[in-house]
């Protein structure tokens, strides 16, 4: 016995809390967020579509950026050669 009651009677008290325990899930899980799970499934959906456009983004602005340097070196490539016929016309020297 354990505070005035017995084995049997503990085992029966335990088995209808966790039989309640595991029905309040249940209600939980169908009543409650059944209705969300499509929601969720199409949000999760949308998640990974956004990560695979970010992904593609982050592809396209690295291209960009070499591209970019690209044309900032052949500018100054241009610029020194207008320079050096700047001074070619002008006969002056650097």
């Amino acid at each position: 016995m354990l505070l005035g009651l017995s084995w049997g009677e503990w085992a029966s008290i335990t088995t209808i809390i966790i039989f309640m325990a595991g029905m309040v899930s249940l209600l939980f899980k169908y009543v409650v967020f059944g209705p969300f799970q499509d929601d969720i499934k199409d949000l999760n959906k949308n998640f990974k579509a956004l990560n695979d456009n970010l992904r593609e983004i982050r592809v396209s602005i690295e291209e960009l950026d070499k591209r970019v340097d690209e044309h900032d070196r052949r500018l100054d490539r241009h610029h020194e050669r207008i320079k050096d016929l700047h001074y070619k016309i002008r006969g002056e020297n650097y």
